[in-house]
């Protein structure tokens, strides 16, 4: 059986059992999707005590609610967007910037030799692509979030960001024609001061 497919049946277990009353699972649950909650609110607001009282709150409201919640078919993106609407509803406590938080983190390698050069150039690979991230709206490192780190289909997505189907195809795409050109033009100089710097070691 496939691993994600063994982890939806298991969270359909765990969410059943919460339902019916049991305070195991409740707990499994938090300790499940606690993390996951915290790395997908702190995007939206930079204030760490914030976002884990907006989690807290969609914890506890979960419990008291236990008995009137229907099953769903994905207990991750029902928790995402939970928290989501929790965030937006308490909006005006927010403390600091509105703009989601676009350091993430990417795994890039170049086949140099020099070790100066490649801890220089890892760097510099993440601050391109952060800048790069940075010129797209937020609407667009959401999804992109959504999609490509915490692996959710547009199904899921539309749900958490309340779009039609239709729409998430659209900003998808949208959103990565937009990191391509973006990031296209950060790889450009960036290859350039690298074949410099590999000029002058050769020199």
């Amino acid at each position: 059986m496939p691993i994600r497919k063994k982890a939806s049946e298991d969270d359909q277990l765990l969410w059943n059992d919460f339902r019916a009353g049991s305070a195991i699972a409740y707990s499994t649950l938090i300790k499940k999707y606690s993390n996951l909650l915290f790395r997908y609110g702190i995007r939206f607001v930079q204030d760490r005590d914030f976002i884990k009282d907006c989690i807290q709150d969609v914890f506890f409201e979960l419990w008291n609610r236990r008995t009137n919640i229907n099953s769903t078919p994905s207990v991750k993106s029902y928790l995402l967007k939970s928290l989501r609407l929790r965030i937006f509803h308490e909006k005006s406590k927010w403390t600091s910037s509105e703009a989601l938080d676009d350091d993430y983190c990417f795994e890039i390698e170049f086949n140099i030799e020099s070790k100066l050069i490649e801890s220089q150039t890892t760097e510099e690979v993440r601050l391109k692509i952060a800048a790069a991230l940075n010129k797209l709206p937020r609407r667009q490192n959401e999804i992109l979030y959504l999609r490509f780190y915490e692996g959710l289909d547009h199904t899921r997505i539309s749900q958490i960001m309340g779009l039609s189907k239709q729409s998430s195809y659209n900003l998808l795409r949208e959103s990565i024609m937009q990191l391509k050109q973006a990031w296209f033009a950060q790889l450009v100089s960036l290859l350039i001061v690298i074949s410099l710097r590999v000029f002058n070691l050769l020199s």
